[in-house]
């Protein structure tokens, strides 16, 4: 009996240790969201290494991404169109985004995602011959101050370019008369410097928004998940090693 006994309390505890461990593996957050104009990517690839330069000359890389969500472009101060409208299109759609940052800690009590800061907005210039630190800084505080203005060389841009698969085609002229051709995509960036999802041309702040607030939930859901066992399996777990 003694040794029925003891065999019996292994079987137990063992038990036990498999429901913890049950409980602690990450749950799925659902399937991926489905904005109105956004593709979120199936997997979440993290940035290549980068090193750019913000508008007060200090470096600018992965690290400045990490801890909150970003919307990222990539156009050029001289630009006529495309980046003109896309930068007031991302300047009304953080006006919409910024009073529901102001409800984040309502929500948050309610159960839902916390973090409910609005993105930050990040303009990279392609055209560093022409774009200088103080340029860029003046150009982007013409839509809205909050607005994060970086470039570098060709050479230093490249890996960011072809990880998000940025198109650039620059129309030489004489001097610094010449164009320089991109996509006017927007890319969505996670608080780990991964790339989460794109929006393509038609553009709009309702729309993008929208989209952004949907990717983001999901996102925090996910994550939240992944990384913080159940206080369930924490006591089960807690209890087995009793």
């Amino acid at each position: 009996m003694p040794m029925l006994s003891g065999m019996l309390r292994i079987l137990v505890v063992a038990l036990v240790l498999l429901v913890a461990a049950m409980l602690l593996l990450p749950r799925p957050a659902g399937p991926p969201p489905e904005p109105a104009n956004a593709t979120v990517l199936p997997q979440r690839p993290a940035l290549p290494a980068f090193a750019l330069q913000d508008t007060t000359g200090e470096p600018f890389t992965n690290e400045d991404l990490e801890g909150q969500f970003s919307l990222m472009f990539f156009g050029f101060t001289n630009c006529p169109d495309v980046c003109p409208i896309t930068l007031q299109i991302l300047a009304a759609t953080l006006d919409r985004l910024k009073p529901s940052a102001a409800e984040g800690g309502a929500a948050a009590s309610e159960g839902a995602p916390g973090d409910a800061a609005p993105p930050e907005v990040v303009f990279v210039s392609v055209d560093p011959n022409r774009d200088t630190p103080a340029k860029i800084r003046d150009y982007v505080r013409n839509f809205d101050p909050s607005f994060t203005g970086v470039t570098a060389s060709d050479e230093a841009l490249a890996p960011l370019l072809k990880a998000l698969g940025v198109t650039v085609e620059k129309h030489e002229h004489e001097g610094e008369n010449y164009n320089v051709v991109h996509n006017g995509t927007v890319y969505f960036i996670g608080p780990r410097a991964e790339w989460l999802a794109v929006s393509s041309p038609p553009l709009e702040p309702a729309t993008l928004a929208a989209d952004f607030e949907k990717i983001r939930d999901w996102y925090l859901r996910s994550a939240g998940r992944a990384q913080a066992p159940s206080a369930a399996g924490e006591r089960v777990a807690a209890a087995a090693a009793r």
